[in-house]
């Protein structure tokens, strides 16, 4: 199997709770082109869990946009958002540990990258990937 790190791809990596990094159970949801240094800007999605929970609000998805989407609203969590490269995916499918999903939406991918320029909780050295949008 081969994973393409492109725009509007998305994907999880099997859940290892010994490992840190790419191994979470969030959706990944790839929101850039791949820039000249071969990574590309990738941003979790995770569910919001009580109306009292802090978030971040830049994008806010509900049930049924993507179908990994189950619960009644998620949200991209920019403050983890990762710059990877194919290699790190590469790695992933080498050792049987990521699952590939459907495409996001062109609709959903401009509120992600939209969302993504408003968050204050983005790395800054992530916001240069907002030129391979």
């Amino acid at each position: 199997m081969q994973f393409e790190l492109e725009k509007g791809k998305t994907f999880r990596g099997l859940i290892d709770e010994s490992q840190k990094g790419l191994f979470y159970k969030h959706l990944r949801i790839v929101i850039s082109n791949m820039a000249d240094n071969g990574r590309a800007l990738v941003v979790p999605i995770s569910t919001v869990h009580s109306k009292t929970q802090l978030y971040d609000k830049s994008c806010i998805l509900k049930k049924g946009e993507h179908s990994f989407l189950t619960e009644d609203q998620s949200y991209a969590f920019y403050a983890r958002a990762e710059a990877l490269s194919q290699r790190d995916l590469d790695e992933l499918v080498r050792h049987n540990k990521l699952i590939a999903y459907e495409d996001v939406s062109p609709e959903l991918l401009q509120r992600l990258q939209d969302g993504a320029r408003m968050s204050d909780q983005l790395p800054e050295c992530l916001m240069k990937y907002f030129d391979e949008f």
